[in-house]
C-alpha cells in the first residue's frame, strides 16, 4: 500500500507543480490585459500584490517538488496547505466578482492538494 500511497503522491505533486508553476510565470510576468483575458484572480487585486502571488505559486511548485525528496515530504504538504490557502482566497474572489464559472476548478485544485497533504502523514514523525 505504501507503494500506492508515494505513486500517488508523486503523480499529484508532479502535476500540480507543473500547473502552478506556469500560472505563478504567467501572474508573475504577463500583462494585466493577458491575465484579464484568461480569468486570472489576480487581476481583481493590486497588480504587485498579483505579482507576489504568481512568485509565491512558482515557490510553491518547487517545494513540490522538493516534497517528493526523501525525509522532505513535510515541505512537500505545507506547500499544498500553503497552495490551498491560494485557493480558498482566488474561489473567494471569483464569487465576490460573479465569476462562479471558475469555482469548479478551485474546488479540483483544493481536493487534489488536501490529498497530497494527507497522502504525507504517514511521512511525519513526532520527535
Amino acid at each position: 500500500m505504501a507503494i500506492v500511497r508515494t505513486a500517488l503522491r508523486a503523480l499529484l505533486s508532479l502535476s500540480l507543480a507543473a500547473f502552478f508553476g506556469f500560472v505563478g510565470w504567467m501572474k508573475a510576468s504577463a500583462p494585466m490585459a493577458m491575465l484579464a483575458q484568461h480569468g486570472a484572480w489576480t487581476v481583481r487585486v493590486p497588480e504587485p500584490l498579483g505579482r507576489v502571488v504568481g512568485v509565491s505559486e512558482i515557490v510553491c511548485a518547487l517545494l513540490l517538488l522538493v516534497g517528493l525528496l526523501p525525509g522532505r515530504a513535510r515541505i512537500g504538504a505545507a506547500s499544498a496547505l500553503i497552495l490551498i490557502a491560494n485557493q480558498l482566497v482566488a474561489a473567494a474572489i471569483h464569487a465576490g466578482v460573479g465569476e462562479t464559472h471558475a469555482l469548479p476548478q478551485n474546488g479540483v485544485l483544493i481536493a487534489a492538494l488536501g490529498l497530497i497533504a494527507w497522502l504525507s502523514r504517514p511521512y511525519f514523525s513526532v520527535r
